[in-house]
């Protein structure tokens, strides 16, 4: 008896010191220093910490940090410009801090800055062979802002709005994806304007469908390369990267018809950048590789297929064929977002304790067949627009709430079906939400039958 109320007395005072625990709340915007034009996804952290937000589309960011934080330093960086350090003691008792970086000036040497036709090939070859040594091998865990918004073919309008706080337990990169356990602590959700249609409902009944919390980080070009499949393209008669590993960086090297160029050399918290573009049929995009261990900063990957590069200039293809791939590719072409693009991914890493971690990954997808409320039951297509903003990483076991297996989000568990107490106050002072709200388009399309706090509080 004696031993339980020692017990339940320990409970009790630690979760008075749980909520006892004071927070400094930072707001402030980064602009360029001449300028000050906003300056967007520029990280803002405490790199002691492991903690730290990515400023939004117009350079704002608010930072959320334990007051036992104050003798750390806050800093903020971003590519092609000079880092900025501050001490927090020094910053946080300002209303709304204003962060201006310089540009990074280099002065490379002729030899540099003309580099020859296979110096994108070789940085990217390095970058490659680095992986395992770059990024982490060992268990970590990532706490999380997840936002999905679904938007319509017809007019672009939205139809869906998902939003959840959530925790990502990572064995490393060398770890199968499958053994990534996700857990959903607060989540919110609007009305659905534009229902699934019979066809898709069947389809998801026979064949499956995996969240997009999971696929998000499936996409993750970094993440997934070691565990590529590659497969055969029926027209071609080739060897492509697999659909469910479309962004897959072996293929930017193996494509035949790939194009991969060093183009600039900028910066990354004082040190060089090489900026590599590259291309091979209907894939496009930019790479951000560190200069001295060749660490990957960002990549931003573009699907905008036409079949046309594909096919038609290949000479082996019979005129049945020809038609097919015809009939393919003005299916395709309808269906891509706002006429150019089917897919596509951007991914930043931000370097803590010696290792890449991700910091960002926004992810646009052809979504499914759905009838649109709005437009009087219109069968059309969707897209979805998924995006994860990491908060913090945690690589200490010890102080680790890991995900247990019943707190582990269902893999085919849509997130339209997942359901969750709506905490509002939580959302009223959670961060990285303030620092990132939605479009005005947004909310204007959502509200189309009544508040989006309404919606959320029926939709718990």
């Amino acid at each position: 008896m004696r031993n339980k109320i020692l017990l339940l007395t320990c409970i009790f005072l630690c979760s008075l010191s749980v909520t006892n625990a004071q927070y400094h709340q930072l707001t402030g915007v980064v602009t360029t220093a001449k300028d000050h034009r906003p300056i967007a996804y520029a990280h803002v952290g405490i790199p002691a910490q492991g903690m730290g937000v990515v400023s939004n589309e117009v350079g704002a960011f608010t930072l959320n940090y334990p007051a036992d934080y104050a003798k750390d330093s806050l800093k903020v960086s971003c590519l092609g410009f000079k880092t900025y350090t501050i001490a927090l003691s020094k910053v946080q008792q300002e209303d709304t801090l204003r962060i201006y970086l310089k540009p990074e000036v280099l002065e490379l040497a002729e030899m540099i800055i003309k580099p020859h036709s296979d110096s994108g090939r070789m940085i990217l070859r390095e970058a490659l062979k680095r992986l395992k040594k770059n990024y982490p091998t060992k268990m970590h865990q990532l706490n999380a802002f997840y936002r999905e918004k679904v938007q319509s073919r017809d007019d672009y309008g939205y139809t869906r709005l998902m939003e959840g706080m959530v925790d990502i337990q990572d064995w490393g990169i060398d770890s199968d994806p499958q053994r990534m356990r996700i857990r959903v602590n607060e989540y919110r959700k609007s009305n659905n304007l534009a229902k699934q249609t019979l066809g898709q409902r069947a389809w998801y009944l026979v064949f499956g469908k995996d969240t997009p919390l999971y696929d998000i980080l499936v996409q993750d070009p970094v993440r997934i390369h070691a565990h590529n499949v590659r497969t055969v393209n029926n027209y071609a008669g080739e060897k492509s990267a697999n659909n469910s590993r479309r962004y897959w960086l072996g293929e930017i090297l193996k494509n035949p018809k790939s194009s991969v160029r060093l183009v600039d050399i900028t910066t990354y918290d004082g040190q060089q950048v090489y900026q590599i573009k590259f291309r091979f049929p209907g894939n496009y995009g930019n790479l951000y590789i560190n200069s001295e261990d060749y660490g990957i900063h960002r990549i931003e990957w573009n699907i905008g297929t036409t079949y046309e590069d594909v096919i038609f200039n290949r000479d082996t293809i019979s005129e049945r064929g020809k038609k097919m791939a015809s009939g393919i590719k003005n299916i395709i072409e309808n269906a891509q977002y706002q006429g150019n693009l089917l897919g596509k991914i951007r991914v930043d890493y931000q370097k803590t304790g010696g290792k890449y971690y991700l910091s960002y990954i926004e992810w646009m997808t052809m979504g499914d067949f759905r009838k649109s409320k709005v437009h009087e039951g219109k069968t059309t297509h969707s897209y979805n627009f998924c995006s994860l903003m990491v908060n913090e990483v945690q690589t200490d076991k010890k102080e680790m709430a890991k995900v247990k297996p019943r707190q582990t989000l269902n893999r085919k568990e849509d997130t339209d079906d997942v359901r969750r107490q709506y905490n509002e106050r939580f959302w009223q002072n959670y961060n990285v939400l303030l620092a990132n709200p939605l479009e005005r388009k947004a909310i204007r399309d959502l509200t189309f039958e009544e508040s989006l706090e309404q919606q959320f509080k029926k939709n718990q």
